[in-house]
């Protein structure tokens, strides 16, 4: 078990990284480049995530089987394709030493008209993580069933703030330990 938990920690935190990255605003319009060939449905659900647009700044911590680890974070995430997605491009630094990167990811959120769900991808660490994820009012967790845990992460977003926690179940989902937790403020 301590050998599972020590290989899924990293990917764990790689993962959490991606799960917070922002974006420019202005690059989504319905009058973008392309835009006129997306349905507008596909264009309604991402617009949806209008919350987590801009760029963010703040730190975190991951609990790993050699202690808590703390880390700075920089997240961007921002709408691409014509407004048919959001990039979600994250970046973490050691917070002992900020010239040390510690991960860097990239995530893309989709929407899928045919099946009328939200589709998460994410890339970090060599791994490629696909989920469906649940959005809400201010609101986005997903979710990554690796066989034995289950992870999941939770964004909670208020005013100006972002604040995501990790968590872990090994009983399929009866009780959650928690072991990453992320707290950004929008910078831009």
């Amino acid at each position: 078990m301590m050998r599972l938990h020590r290989l899924l920690v990293p990917l764990i935190c790689a993962l959490t990284l991606a799960a917070g990255a922002p974006a420019v605003a202005a690059e989504h319009s319905a009058t973008s480049a392309g835009a006129a060939d997306v349905p507008a449905t596909q264009l309604d659900a991402i617009r949806r995530l209008d919350f987590m647009v801009g760029r963010w700044a703040g730190s975190g911590w991951v609990d790993t089987a050699s202690g808590r680890q703390e880390f700075l974070q920089t997240e961007k995430v921002a709408y691409k394709a014509g407004g048919q997605v959001l990039t979600v491009e994250g970046q973490g630094r050691d917070k002992a030493d900020p010239r040390r990167i510690v991960d860097t990811a990239l995530a893309v959120v989709g929407y899928s008209d045919q099946t009328g769900q939200y589709r998460w991808e994410a890339f970090s660490q060599g791994h490629v993580t696909e989920a469906v994820p649940v959005v809400g009012d201010h609101f986005f967790q997903w979710s990554l069933h690796t066989g034995g845990p289950t992870i999941r992460y939770t964004l909670s977003f208020t005013g100006r703030t972002w604040h995501e926690v990790g968590e872990y179940t090994l009983d399929g989902g009866v009780t959650w330990r928690q072991n990453f937790q992320m707290d950004l403020r929008r910078v831009a």
